[in-house]
């Protein structure tokens, strides 16, 4: 008999573990949809130096806030009577322990939480500093019984102690975990400066308010540099010239041809004199995947290097308002050394594409050596003209909206 039961209590066992398992599963399921980050959340910030003093203005969306419980009725409309220790706890968990704010490339203590409130999504008030002070400092809040938690906005005001009044000051918001993209509009007004706006992603990190102008043209080297050697369209365009040189002084030539023509677009559009319509970026993304398939096409068809440079001239232009996109997201952290920052940006560029010619070009003349280094080049070629005819064509998907009705069929 005892043999008999063994069986049955193990079949009945493993039913139980299944079943204990599908369960947690289940309730795992239901807790990450029940907290799901938010795709896309905005913060506005206002920020005010004094003389011993430094002032945040900070207005976000409770939807964001999910590891806050706010006190609610019939679980879904704010409790405002109880509602005050919430909103300090979520000032609290988002900002104060995550924003760091520096002086000299050191860390201010923990900011004092002043005041906190809710905010109705059509309030206009943080149109200005001084409006938004107002607003967040009113004591009476003249809202509504019946919001629902979620479409409200938290408004906060802090402050840190400044032990001088000259520093460099350097903010990292700390908000990557509050949306899967987190926006930051920052206004601010340091001591005895006008004011000035960033538009900056969370995950930018630090950002210099005041930067130095060595601090400046260092960012913007460092910027030029990654970008040239993230840029697979401009890599694939230098790939093309390093595959057809014969030797350094007719890459020498091709390539400061190429890099004096985009050093003049890259120069003119951030002073200005490029067109700015929306037209503009997907017509000139397009005219690069072009130049691409041109110039790998002309390495099939007809591989001379004679007069070259004229075409890398030619589309060099063109690469250098690609370049200058990058540039513009970032050129509003120059400070006062916008020159000096775009010069910067400009070196950093060099510099990379400097780089992949010395690491490309023995390369291809470890090609060219072979046996069949005629035949390498063709394939290395087709390959590249393939990728360079789908970007065109994903390309001109977008560019084309933008012709004139009845042109594009």
């Amino acid at each position: 008999m005892e043999s008999m039961k063994t069986p049955s209590t193990s079949v009945f066992e493993k039913i139980r573990r299944v079943t204990l398992f599908l369960l947690a599963g289940f309730l795992c399921v239901l807790s990450a949809q029940a907290h799901e980050i938010p795709r896309d959340a905005q913060v506005q910030v206002f920020l005010k130096q004094d003389e011993q003093r430094l002032t945040l203005l900070i207005r976000a969306p409770m939807s964001a806030m999910k590891e806050v419980e706010f006190p609610l009725i019939k679980d879904i409309y704010l409790n405002l009577e109880k509602i005050k220790p919430s909103l300090e706890q979520a000032a609290q968990l988002w900002f104060t322990d995550n924003l760091k704010v520096s002086q000299n490339g050191t860390l201010l203590s923990a900011p004092t939480i002043e005041n906190t409130r809710i905010s109705l999504p059509s309030d206009r008030s943080f149109g200005a500093y001084e409006t938004a002070l107002s607003h967040v400092r009113k004591s009476q809040w003249d809202l509504p019984d019946d919001l629902v938690w979620s479409q409200q906005y938290l408004d906060i005001e802090m402050a840190y102690p400044l032990a001088s009044s000259n520093a460099q000051i350097g903010i990292d918001f700390g908000l990557q975990r509050l949306a899967l993209r987190v926006g930051i509009n920052l206004r601010f007004k340091l001591l005895n400066a006008e004011e000035q706006a960033f538009e900056l992603d969370a995950k930018e990190g630090v950002v210099l308010l005041n930067p130095s102008i060595w601090q400046a043209s260092w960012r913007f080297i460092t910027s030029g540099f990654e970008h040239i050697l993230s840029g697979t369209d401009h890599l694939l365009f230098i790939a093309c010239l390093i595959l057809l040189a014969p030797g350094w002084m007719q890459l020498l030539g091709v390539i400061t041809s190429f890099t004096a023509a985009h050093s003049i677009t890259l120069i003119a559009s951030a002073l200005g004199y490029a067109p700015s319509g929306l037209w503009f970026t997907p017509w000139v993304e397009w005219a690069i995947a072009l130049s691409i398939l041109f110039m790998a096409l002309q390495n099939i068809w007809n591989p001379s290097v004679r007069r070259r440079w004229i075409l890398c001239a030619v589309f060099g232009l063109v690469h250098g308002f690609g370049f200058s996109f990058a540039l513009h997201e970032t050129l509003q952290f120059a400070g006062s050394h916008w020159m000096v920052s775009l010069l910067s940006f400009n070196l950093g560029v060099e510099a990379g594409q400097l780089l992949v010619l010395l690491i490309g070009f023995p390369i291809a003349r470890m090609i060219t050596a072979n046996p069949q280094g005629r035949l390498i080049s063709l394939v290395l070629s087709a390959l590249i003209a393939h990728v360079a005819w789908h970007w065109m064509v994903e390309r001109w998907e977008i560019a084309a909206k933008f012709l004139p009705p009845g042109w594009y069929f």
